[in-house]
């Protein structure tokens, strides 16, 4: 995100804040959790079959996905209001540009966890399959 939309405003759950500070605390928790991911990505290329590693990366994932759809989320609303801000020129064309990217962004981010969910959803399955036999 890194400023791209600085300077909105919205109006989440009856409180009118900038939405930098609406997103932070998603932000906060998708940014722990792509940490977490790192980390155990870092230790299954080590061990690539260990079935609690593989475990823990399919349940950060998981997190990952549904902290991206809450900012998917809360971005969508934004845009609703930015719609009319635009047309009654409360915010620039620029920033109503970047706030589409932002969701593309983040549209792209979830769309990318989602796929490696689901791959991690069936190494896991292959994995605990072969430890049965």
């Amino acid at each position: 995100m890194a400023g791209r939309i600085q300077g909105i405003t919205v109006e989440i759950g009856g409180d009118t804040t900038k939405l930098q500070n609406a997103l932070k605390g998603v932000n906060g928790q998708i940014k722990s959790t792509q940490q977490q991911l790192k980390d155990v990505d870092k230790l299954l290329k080590l061990d690539p079959g260990n079935t609690e590693l593989l475990a823990q990366k399919h349940k950060l994932l998981g997190e990952a996905v549904e902290g991206t759809k809450e900012k998917l989320t809360t971005l969508k609303a934004a845009a609703e209001q930015a719609n009319t801000a635009l047309a009654n020129r409360e915010i620039s064309q620029s920033q109503y540009d970047a706030l589409q990217r932002e969701i593309i962004e983040t549209e792209q981010d979830l769309k990318r966890l989602e796929e490696q969910a689901n791959q991690s959803a069936t190494a896991a399955n292959f994995e605990s399959s072969m430890v049965v036999k």
